[in-house]
């Protein structure tokens, strides 16, 4: 009895990383399909039907058709998430370009720019850049996520 409770405490948290979804889905799913015939492609879009011969997804304003039996792997899209290498891009440009703005900002009693008596700025102005750079190349280059679904129902038989 201990150990499956052990067994539970440590494997529970852990249902998150199941790689399978179970069919049907929902009319606002997003489904990447790759077809193997007649060619090997890949199919993005909404989920519309599934009939006993196709399954059915639409992208833009057109349908797609797509014959069950020739579709080899079926994921799910997980949503979007923030572009890590775009944060850190955004955030290197972003600071430099803060930094520079910063240090044009500068200029101290005696003339001298880009530092001088106080640092300050120079410093605030590049970390206030970094932040803004971040947080806008995080978002503006975020990402897809997919999970691959369990396609074992879709290739049996129709009752």
């Amino acid at each position: 009895m201990q150990i499956r409770l052990l067994l539970l405490a440590v494997c529970w948290p852990l249902g998150w990383l199941s790689a399978q979804d179970a069919l049907p889905w929902t009319a606002d799913t997003r489904l990447r399909v790759t077809v193997e015939r007649p060619s090997v492609r890949m199919e993005t879009g909404t989920y519309r039907a599934l009939t006993d011969t196709t399954l059915v997804l639409s992208r833009d304003a057109a349908m797609i058709t797509l014959p069950r039996l020739s579709i080899t792997q079926v994921e799910v899209s997980r949503g979007r998430t923030p572009s890590v290498a775009g944060g850190v891009l955004g955030f290197l440009l972003g600071a430099a370009a803060g930094g520079a703005l910063a240090c044009a900002a500068n200029r101290d009693d005696y003339g001298v720019y880009c530092g001088g008596q106080d640092d300050s700025k120079l410093v605030l102005g590049a970390a206030l850049g970094g932040i803004a750079g971040a947080a806008l190349g995080a978002l503006l280059f975020d990402r897809e996520r997919w999970r691959v679904a369990d396609i074992s129902q879709l290739h049996s038989k129709p009752r």
